[in-house]
């Protein structure tokens, strides 16, 4: 009588998943001297270099902004994705912000899940943006609330 109990007490917890959901530091995307930048041009680089590197880039409703994601790992408990968005960060043409997460679903709590995440892609695109002459990203270091 104690097992179905017990079984029908601990299902639920075994069934139900866990979402965590880690970033990297924020970066903002800027012009080079003496150019602007725009939508097409910033979109149309960050597709090429995303899809190369195996990410599905999906186009937004909204015109403004530019998201990719790629699976990291498919487990059957636990599936793990990176998520990189580009999006307007005040006036058009002045500057855009870059931000990457790291996305945790599955079986495995979040107490045993790294909080800290780092997605060299983004780097790479970086570099790849300068390399390009499209433009120039700076880092923002986010402030810990206590």
């Amino acid at each position: 009588m104690k097992k179905p109990r017990l079984l029908m007490t601990l299902l639920p917890l075994v069934l139900s998943g866990c979402t965590n959901v880690a970033g990297d530091i924020t970066r903002t995307i800027h012009a080079l001297p003496a150019s602007t930048l725009n939508n097409d041009t910033l979109f149309s680089a960050a597709s090429e270099f995303f899809s190369r590197e195996g990410y599905q880039c999906t186009p937004e409703r909204d015109a403004n902004r530019f998201r990719c994601s790629r699976e990291m790992r498919d487990l059957y408990i636990h599936q793990t994705r990176a998520v990189v968005q580009i999006f307007p960060d005040g006036d058009e043409g002045v500057a855009y912000a870059l931000v990457t997460t790291r996305w945790d679903e599955g079986l495995i709590p979040g107490e045993l899940i790294s909080s800290d995440f780092t997605n060299p892609d983004v780097a790479a695109f970086c570099t790849y943006l300068q390399e390009q002459e499209v433009g120039q990203c700076r880092s923002e270091m986010m402030h810990k609330r206590s």
